[in-house]
């Protein structure tokens, strides 16, 4: 946020572009349209030319991903048993 002031910085997101959305999941946003795009990030609105992310919803799938990923070590699954060498 280069030259907002401290009033700015300091009021709660509830909207985000696509660079910032791809920035608060710490990647790129080449990476971040490839995860929309395959469904695992929710797709943008699109407000008077504007694609915006609701933070509450990136959160949300974010915390719905972490939770498969530790259902599935609770299982006992690795990903690599039907990998052939």
């Amino acid at each position: 946020m280069a030259g907002s002031t401290l009033r700015e910085a300091s009021l709660p997101r509830f909207a985000l572009r696509r660079g910032e959305a791809a920035a608060a999941l710490g990647i790129s946003p080449g990476l971040f349209d490839i995860w929309v795009k395959d469904g695992l990030m929710p797709k943008g609105k699109k407000v008077r030319g504007v694609v915006l992310w609701d933070t509450e919803g990136l959160r949300a799938r974010w915390q719905a991903i972490a939770d498969e990923d530790a259902m599935a070590e609770e299982d006992g699954e690795n990903p690599f048993d039907a990998t052939v060498v």
